[in-house]
């Protein structure tokens, strides 16, 4: 349904299912990785369109008792993508047993579900470290 065919509640509605279905059927991060200590995932964000950008930075501690979730949510509101996963990059660095990784990612969405044709004009530069067990 597009954008402009759905009433102010169903498009929240929409992006609380898009954010339930980021959280199903997952384990927590201290069952994956139990040798993982901490994680802490700097952020910066920015989203530009023809009404003017959005800047946002921060810093996430990741709670190891929390579900396999690594998602930052773009900055647009009506983006249609379900926001920056970073799981993967998690995994690799996990995997290669690395204590930090920067990196850089374009949202996959659209600028509106009513703008199919244009793509979202966010992006993440993010910094991620990991702590281990000794």
């Amino acid at each position: 349904m597009y954008r402009k065919h759905m009433t102010e509640a169903q498009f929240e509605k929409m992006k609380r299912e898009q954010h339930r279905l980021r959280y199903m059927d997952t384990r927590r991060i201290e069952e994956v990785f139990p040798d993982i200590v901490s994680i802490e995932i700097r952020y910066q964000l920015h989203h530009g369109s023809a009404f003017g950008s959005q800047d946002k930075e921060g810093t996430w501690n990741v709670n190891l008792q929390s579900q396999m979730c690594f998602v930052i949510d773009c900055l647009n509101r009506e983006c249609t993508s379900a926001g920056f996963d970073l799981k993967n990059e998690i995994y690799a660095m996990h995997r290669d047993h690395l204590t930090e990784k920067s990196g850089e990612m374009r949202c996959d969405g659209q600028e509106a579900p009513d703008h199919p044709e244009q793509s979202c004009d966010g992006q993440l530069k993010y910094t991620i470290k990991i702590s281990y067990k000794q």
